[in-house]
């Protein structure tokens, strides 16, 4: 296969993840149909079974390929929990919205509102709570947490997607570095502490 080959199949490919993408927003994964992403991509139904084998094939494809890229781009940033360090968890929320920024159309189309595709928030929320995960090491820990990890990582993961999907939603309403920076401080202080809201400290671990 030539080079110049290769460019039309790549291009070929990028019109028909393009029309999938604009299609899901559109009018729903489940109401789209091949002829619909042919039309949309400007082919013909056999150029599209010449890459795809179905529908569930393009999607799982398309979510496999950019959580592949997500997975690998926050796996390279350093994280530590034990002890918690503010500017690594910005490093790792900062990486994972450069990444989305450059996919916008993707994760708009997968991520939001009633057209949404549920898996893969799931499957993307379980790549940032292994990330997070990844950041206790055992040989550091001296005492048992406070409370229970398994529901902080929950905590954290559901947080940060929240935050991911407000800032997809609203069209990247604050930097990408700001976004970090506020959500590693909401995390380490509590998001009222962090808002500078003066807390009447009530409570003790230890009641």
């Amino acid at each position: 296969m030539n080079k110049k080959t290769d460019l039309r199949i790549l291009r070929t490919k990028h019109s028909i993840r393009k029309a999938f993408y604009e299609l899901i927003q559109e009018k729903g994964y489940e109401a789209i149909t091949i002829q619909d992403i042919a039309d949309q991509a400007m082919i013909n139904r056999n150029t599209f079974y010449l890459h795809y084998q179905n529908k569930p094939d393009l999607l799982d494809t398309c979510m496999n390929e950019l959580l592949s890229e997500l997975k690998d781009a926050v796996v390279l940033c350093p994280i530590s929990m034990n002890p918690f360090s503010i500017s690594l968890l910005e490093t790792v929320m900062q990486t994972a919205l450069e990444h989305i920024s450059l996919n916008m159309t993707f994760y708009h189309s997968m991520l939001i509102e009633e057209n949404r595709i549920h898996q893969f928030q799931v499957k993307m929320e379980n790549i940032i709570k292994d990330k997070l995960n990844e950041g206790w090491n055992p040989d550091l820990v001296n005492a048992p947490l406070a409370v229970s990890k398994e529901l902080l990582l929950e905590y954290l993961g559901s947080a940060f997607m929240g935050i991911v999907i407000w800032w997809i939603k609203y069209e990247k309403p604050l930097p990408a570095d700001e976004v970090s920076s506020q959500f590693s401080r909401i995390v380490a202080y509590g998001h009222l502490r962090a808002a500078g809201i003066a807390v009447e400290d009530e409570y003790s671990p230890e009641r």
